[in-house]
C-alpha cells in the first residue's frame, strides 16, 4: 500500500514537473518568435512619449488639486443625496 502511494506521488510530481518544463519551453519559444513585434511596439511607443521638458508639479499644487477634487466629490454626493 505504501509503495503504491509512493508511485502515485512520484507520478503526480513527474506530471507537474513535465508540465512546468513544457510551459517554460513554450514561453521561451514564443518570446523569441514574438521579439520582432515587441521591438516594433517599443519603438512606436518611444515615438509617442511626451517631451521631458515639462515642469513637474510642486507638492502644493498636488494638495490643491486633491482639495478641489475632494470638494467636487462632496458637492456631487450632497446634491445626489448620498453621504
Amino acid at each position: 500500500m505504501i509503495i503504491q502511494g509512493l508511485k502515485l506521488t512520484l507520478l503526480g510530481m513527474g506530471v507537474v514537473f513535465s508540465f512546468l518544463v513544457l510551459l517554460f519551453v513554450l514561453i521561451v519559444v514564443f518570446a523569441k518568435l514574438l521579439a520582432p513585434f515587441t521591438k516594433k511596439e517599443l519603438s512606436m511607443a518611444g515615438a509617442r512619449k511626451p517631451a521631458r521638458n515639462k515642469p513637474r508639479q510642486a507638492p502644493d499644487q498636488h494638495l490643491k488639486l486633491t482639495a478641489i477634487i475632494s470638494a467636487a466629490i462632496f458637492a456631487h454626493r450632497a446634491r445626489s443625496g448620498r453621504h
